[in-house]
């Protein structure tokens, strides 16, 4: 069954450490994952030496790669680029497609991009749920699936930064459809739970820039699954080692898939 290294808001730009993306590639060298995921956030404004610097990275991790671009992704500076073609640069510099998929042996992952180039938080088109819903469906019944979108699905009462909307709904609806596991970014905040419907919700801290959160530091995570759990450990980067290390566990059953 899958290893998964979860990466999130990179920020390449004035608030990017570029140590830091040094050691990241190093642990991703080491620890040898299944598969890298990065939801969302590559760049600081959109900015093309931004999306260079980005592209140069992303081309540096040999393993299968699921991206997704986030809120900051689109160009802050360019309204008329911004409303016309928001990830025209995305595109470009990064994957020739905001939505993706990612098929490897145990793993069925979906990546959805759901931003909008004005309103704040997360939103996903009928189209983009229809494409879900019909990926879903040729996915190997044994396969950890998995989605992964930009914004947060668990708000935890603070309304900043905004999160998806209508959340509930919306992991209902993926757990009405055999989806395990569910990956987000955007709050800087790392942290794991399971719904009560067996569904598991992680959200990656910021890897590399320095807009660090509420003391969390900088911090990647890293997921093991196998038939019967799904664990998470938190991995945060500490200056005396030079490294990534474990900061926080969580182990969670992993349901029966129905379908």
């Amino acid at each position: 069954m899958p290893n998964l290294i979860h990466l999130s808001d990179l920020h390449f730009g004035p608030c990017f450490v570029p140590h830091l993306g040094q050691v990241i590639l190093k642990e991703i060298a080491n620890l040898n994952p299944d598969a890298v995921i990065i939801s969302g956030d590559f760049t600081y404004r959109g900015r093309f030496a931004e999306y260079a610097a980005a592209r140069e990275f992303v081309g540096q991790i040999v393993r299968p790669l699921l991206v997704i671009p986030g809120n900051h992704d689109q160009p802050l500076y360019s309204v008329f680029e911004r409303l016309t073609t928001p990830y025209a640069r995305y595109c470009q510099y990064i994957c020739d497609t905001v939505d993706a998929s990612l098929a490897i042996d145990g793993l069925f992952a979906l990546g959805l991009n759901d931003c909008h180039p004005i309103l704040p938080g997360g939103f996903w088109s009928r189209q983009q749920r229809a494409w879900i819903e019909e990926q879903l469906f040729r996915a190997p019944r044994d396969a950890v699936r998995l989605v992964a979108t930009h914004h947060q699905f668990i708000w935890g009462g603070k309304w900043r930064p905004a999160g998806f909307w209508y959340p509930t709904r919306a992991l209902d609806w993926l757990a009405a459809r055999g989806v395990d596991l569910v990956l987000n970014g955007h709050t800087h905040i790392p942290t794991a739970s399971q719904l009560g419907s067996g569904l598991v919700v992680v959200r990656a801290g910021t890897a590399t820039s320095d807009r660090v959160r509420h003391g969390c530091g900088n911090s990647y995570n890293f997921i093991a699954v196998d038939s019967n759990q799904i664990s998470v450990f938190v991995r945060q980067y500490d200056a005396q080692a030079d490294a990534y290390l474990a900061a926080k566990a969580y182990t969670f059953p992993r349901r029966k898939n129905p379908n």
